[in-house]
């Protein structure tokens, strides 16, 4: 019975114990050598690291990074990762253009060492130290070191003769309070590492222009980069054409530069230079700030050391003062991103040079987040990435925001525009989004962006308001102070800012940091007097945070009330009975305004836009339509799609057709519920849509037309797969169909002894049960589906899967199309039950749930009836004419269906289909068991739209196009397919920016 008080006392014992355990760090100083051949593209090099162990634990052995392995093969982090982000590059790679670490013979104190790489990461090593290194100790390292550096495709390579050295020498991993921390390089998710001081010296051909980590202590290096940047600006393209050969004379530059945790450099021998000068806030320092660029791009560089020294400006004012003598930004190639950091240098990708204030401004500021804090960025990204997003929103607001025109567009870009947000509040608004503080590899590409850096910053503006803009400017500048050049965690900076406090800054360190739960407040009851104004706010979130009420005159604030934090509904004192609007503050990231206001409503828009106003939005869009019985179709379409997305969903189009003068149109509803259980979500929607299908002339002087009639609702469970990063889902379709369809009774008219049509009508429903996985992972991505469909005369099993299998070509690949289907005559009504049968080829008249769209779904001659949908058995060559189509079948079904790109031809694929079906060399003498067709075929618009021309085919088709076409029998092969069914308009935005991101 005494077991318990006794742990819970030696807990309390150790607890305080660590708690009282004074701050320490482990100290590397750096010393490198390093020789660049740019002919091989291979650094060789020598380190010298002084390790000194400040931490109270005796080392046995250390980890070290070989980060440039990551490129050597495509089974490392680093590849498995671009893998699953979708990034092709690295895989499809020449084995020439990939990279790695060699030559290593480490020697600690003068005794080898020996190392092994840790499992499955080529690019961690662990090396076993030939003596226990004690509390206090100190250890040299040495090693030569070889690295073949990759082509670019992340921040480490080169592009030809341009070279971005960056995570390129052997480094020891960060041992701190919460132990050892060896990482692989990845892409997405940065670094840790130790403070200390680096020499190093680089030795290249003469001409090439270096900007690197630190100062450069060559006078004559010096003065020729003052020589450059006193250049006029080139006003020709001679500069652009081709590259400078490399001089023949080496030479060697020498940098230095005192607590930094790492150092790049990067060299381009067509650089243009630029040089300028400012003065830290606080110490009067003066800190050179040097820009180099290409040619092709100097007017939007032009400003380049204006960006960077507004950034020491503001960051030192608001942050605080800058310690180096040097800030650098260089133009190149960069593919993890915008840019990327390092202490005193920074990369800006030239497809950022678009947005290069922005982009300049970011990259430069991390030098005070990571660079001068130097966090965990694996573990808690934020860190820094969502840290430093919000310094770059505040130092860009302050300098105004540059509109830039581009000129791939010709239209201007507002590069402060508050649109950046909506990576994260779509992602919200549709539960996609991910906690904010854990490890960077965790999180989905778009996440990694909208949920580090944008919710990041959104939460901390939240922060800032809450605490005071004076406090929360007091709060970090004690917190840059204190922990400059050291490694803070997350409870480090909350014990800072809850200084500056005197209210609990929990709601947001414990809270929001580490929920993914939609921020939503909603404006309830109001209630006026005293000169008071209670508002009582509903909190939808369930999040346990404060809210703040704005009372407005016009567009101007006059008065405020905040709220303790709260997870309910509170109410909340606003200091005003004399306003025009009341409304939940701006600066609180609330995913959906339309509740937050008294004024809300709703707002019309023309087409389509974005979603963050008070009110409901509806836009209005022109509507077209076309097919052979409704003609041209004009209306419009009513629809509240939009970013971020609402839980109720619709889009209405109701048209006119000219042909036939009558009404038509298609529309959806949807309303969805989110869950953290076994569902992800519930989606009940109802699709409409009526158009007429066919028409008739026989006899009568003015055509009638056939109408249908669709009303479909639908629930659809999607399974939750609880890791975002997985690319499978798995859902289950409920769904009924009522369809009203107008069919021709042909009755002999006594007038005339003739045969003339008129219309009755049929009502049908149906029922459907669809389960359906789909695995979109970047290599052999597969789908498959069971359904079961069941009418009055009928039941049917359909069975299929798809499978891309890639080829060792960028973007080639072999399709495969699997499928089986059965089917259940249940009515005893064979001339009924014969509309269900089973199909080879699938076209119109077998589309009886009304799912696909048919330009003439009725035809049987010309254009429209060469119309097909890949559905049953796939193939490509209809036979309407013939009473019973070649394939059709009253039991069973099964086809394969083949796609093949073709090398270096863009668009065109090869085609096969093969088959068989129950009973098929007995339905028909000339009959084979099975049927197949093969040939070209054209894809366009996402495979949306394809055009086929089969060009060898079975004898059953072959005897049906020389009989009904006899000598035009290729014209007539041709058949087409729309396919749009799979495309769900009310989730439009989420699928355009997923596949925007890819």
């Amino acid at each position: 019975m005494m077991k318990s008080p006794i742990i819970l006392a030696l807990l309390i014992f150790i607890s305080c114990s660590l708690s009282a355990t004074p701050y320490w760090q482990q100290k590397v100083d750096t010393k490198l050598q390093v020789t660049l051949d740019d002919k091989r593209h291979v650094l060789l090099g020598y380190e010298e690291l002084d390790y000194t162990n400040n931490s109270p634990d005796t080392l046995r052995y250390i980890y070290m990074h070989l980060w440039p392995n990551a490129y050597e093969h495509d089974h490392t982090p680093f590849a498995e990762q671009q893998t699953q982000n979708g990034e092709k590059a690295f895989y499809y790679a020449k084995s020439k253009d990939r990279g790695y670490i060699d030559s290593l013979s480490f020697l600690i104190d003068g005794e080898k060492a020996e190392y092994h790489n840790t499992e499955m990461m080529p690019d961690v090593a662990r090396i076993d130290l030939p003596h226990a290194l004690p509390p206090g100790g100190h250890m040299h390292i040495s090693t030569p070191f070889g690295v073949k550096i990759p082509r670019i495709f992340s921040r480490l390579g080169h592009t030809k003769q341009a070279y971005f050295i960056s995570q390129w020498f052997p480094k020891p991993a960060v041992y701190d309070r919460k132990g050892w921390h060896p990482i692989p390089y990845l892409d997405q998710g940065e670094f840790y590492s130790e403070i200390g001081s680096y020499e190093v010296s680089i030795t290249l051909p003469k001409n090439y222009i270096v900007m690197a980590t630190g100062n450069c202590s060559d006078n004559a290096e010096i003065k020729w980069l003052d020589s450059l940047a006193q250049l006029p600006l080139p006003s020709d393209t001679l500069y652009r054409k081709g590259w400078p050969a490399s001089d023949e004379q080496m030479k060697t530059l020498h940098y230095h530069e005192d607590n930094v945790h790492d150092f790049a450099w990067f060299a381009d021998k067509r650089w243009i230079v630029r040089k300028d000068t400012t003065t830290v806030p606080e110490t009067g320092n003066v800190v050179v700030a040097y820009a180099a660029f290409l040619p092709v791009d100097k007017k939007k560089w032009l400003k380049g050391t204006d960006y960077l020294k507004a950034t020491v400006q503001h960051y030192g004012k608001w942050v605080g003062p800058y310690p180096y003598k040097t800030i650098k930004a260089v133009e190149g190639d960069m593919h993890a991103g915008g840019g990327m950091e390092y202490p005193t240098v920074t990369i800006i990708d030239r497809a950022a040079s678009s947005e290069l204030q922005t982009v300049i401004v970011h990259e430069a500021g991390h030098n005070w987040f990571y660079g001068i804090q130097a966090t965990n960025e694996r573990d808690h990204a934020w860190m820094d990435e969502g840290i430093n997003t919000f310094y770059e929103h505040k130092t860009v607001n302050a300098l105004g925001a540059e509109k830039i025109k581009t000129k791939a567009k010709g239209i201007s870009i507002n590069i402060n525009s508050s649109t950046e947000d909506l990576l994260y509040y779509e992602a919200a608004s549709v539960r996609t989004d991910q906690a904010i503080d854990q490890n960077a590899a965790n999180f989905t590409e778009l996440n990694y962006g909208g949920d580090v850096y944008i919710k990041t910053a959104l939460m901390l503006k939240w922060l800032e308001q809450y605490m005071g803009e004076d406090k929360f400017e007091a709060g970090m500048h004690e917190y840059y102070n204190t922990w400059k050049h050291k490694h803070p965690y997350p409870e480090d900076m909350q014990a800072i800012m809850q200084k500056h406090s005197d209210k609990s800054l929990d709601w947001f360190f414990k809270d929001i940091l580490n929920t993914d739960k939609r921020i939503d407040y909603a404006l309830r009851n109001i209630h006026m007097g005293n000169g008071v104004t209670e508002v009582q706010v509903k909190n939808k979130s369930g999040v346990n945070a404060p809210v703040r009420v704005d009372a407005y005159k016009g567009d101007s604030i006059v008065a405020s009330g905040w709220s303790m934090p709260f997870t309910d509904a509170a109410t909340v004192e606003v200091p005003a009975i004399n306003y025009s609007k009341l409304k939940i503050s701006d600066d609180i990231p609330d995913v959906k305004r339309a509740n937050n206001s008294n004024h809300g409503g709703l707002k019309l828009g023309v087409i389509a836009g974005l979603n963050r106003s008070e009110k409901e939005r509806l836009f209005v869009a022109p509507a077209l339509g076309y097919n052979n019985y409704d003609g041209f179709q004009l209306g419009l379409l009513f629809h509240n799609i939009t970013i971020p997305e609402n839980r109720f969903r619709f889009a209405l189009a109701p048209m006119y057709g000219f042909n036939d003068g009558q009404f038509t149109g298609t529309g959806s509803m949807s309303y969805t519920w989110y869950s953290r259980g076994l569902f992800s979500n519930i989606t009940l929607q109802v699709d409409g849509k009526s158009f007429n299908y066919a028409s008739t002339s026989q006899n009568i002087t003015d055509p009638l037309y056939a109408r249908y009639i669709k009303i479909a609702p639908s629930l659809v469970f999607t399974f939750n797969e609880h890791n975002l990063r997985s690319p499978a889902v798995s859902s289950i379709t409920l769904k009924a169909y009522s369809i009203s369809e107008d069919i021709f009774n042909f009755n002999l008219d006594p007038a005339d002894s003739l045969y003339k049509p008129s219309i009755a009508t049929q009502q049908k429903v149906y029922g459907l049960l669809r389960f359906d996985h789909k695995n979109s992972r970047t290599y052999n991505p597969f789908n498959y589906n069971f359904e079961g469909q069941m009418g009055a005369d009928f039941a049917k099993i359909n069975i299929e899967g798809n499978v891309r299998i890639d080829y060792m070509l960028p973007k080639k690949a072999l399709y495969v199309r699997g499928y089986f289907g059965k089917f259940f005559d249940i009515g005893n009504n064979p001339a009924a039950a014969s509309r269900y049968y089973l199909n080879s080829t699938f076209t119109g008249p077998n589309d009886y749930l009304y799912d696909d769209t048919y330009i003439g779904r009725s035809a049987q001659n010309g254009f429209t009836a060469h119309q097909v949908s890949i559905r049953e058995g796939g193939f490509k060559i209809p036979t309407p004419l013939y009473t019973d189509p070649v394939g059709r079948n009253d039991n069973w079904l099964a086809a394969i269906n083949l796609e093949s790109d073709i090398p270096k031809i863009p668009l065109i694929r090869l085609f096969l289909d093969a088959g068989t079906y129950a009973n098929a060399a007995q339905q028909n003498a000339s009959t084979n068991k099975f049927i197949f067709d093969g040939g070209i075929e054209l894809h366009m618009l996402f495979d949306a739209v394809k055009v086929y021309l089969p060009l060898v085919m079975s004898k059953d088709f072959s005897d049906y196009m020389k009989s009904m076409y006899p000598g035009k029998v290729v014209q007539n092969s041709i058949v087409f397919s729309i396919e749009l069914r799979n495309w769900d308009w009310l989730k439009a935005p989420s699928k355009l920016l997923r596949r925007l991101s890819n």
